[in-house]
């Protein structure tokens, strides 16, 4: 019995259905060849828990409805190029199935005072000097007459990046 693509991630067939089959009968259910699946995947998971290749162009239709059919095909074979897209794709899929209820957690945001103007100071701090350093290889340029290879773009780049280490420093003590 198949399911479509619109229900939840469930595939195809059964870890016994496919017991039975072999591999090259596992890969023209799945609908690719085997050099068009990602290394270290194994097709019975792909059908187990993900679908046939049609089923992924059902869902990759139905998520992105702008889709040509040709763009649909081209990003569906890149799907099952992409070795760890699939497998976390698997493992989620797994996880569902074991506990239709589950979502994955995430970390939350440090969003205390300190944290935010860390991140704040260290964002500015990384753009202050990557300004500098522009400005001053640039104007070295220019004075040099576009040559510039006398080392004095290298004494910059290790005066800035002190300066940029000395005030991080600072800022984390």
């Amino acid at each position: 019995q198949r399911t479509t693509a619109t229900t939840l991630l469930r595939a195809t067939l059964t870890a016994d259905e496919l017991a039975t089959m072999s591999k090259e009968e596992r890969f023209n259910v799945l609908g690719v060849e085997e050099e068009k699946l990602a290394m270290g995947i194994e097709p019975e998971e792909v059908l187990e828990f993900i679908g046939t290749k049609q089923d992924l162009l059902n869902k990759f239709q139905q998520d992105i409805p702008k889709f040509s059919p040709t763009q649909v095909e081209i990003e569906v074979n890149k799907f099952l190029m992409d070795g760890e897209m699939l497998d976390l794709y698997i493992k989620y899929a797994q996880r569902k199935a074991e506990d239709p209820s589950w979502e994955p957690q995430y970390a939350e945001e440090d969003k205390s005072p300190v944290a935010v103007f860390i991140r704040l100071v260290s964002e500015n701090a990384i753009w202050i000097a990557a300004g500098i350093l522009l400005k001053d290889f640039v104007v070295d340029y220019f004075k040099k007459g576009g040559d510039g290879s006398d080392g004095a773009g290298e004494v910059l780049v290790s005066s800035t990046l002190d300066v940029v280490h000395q005030i991080s420093s600072n800022l984390l003590a």
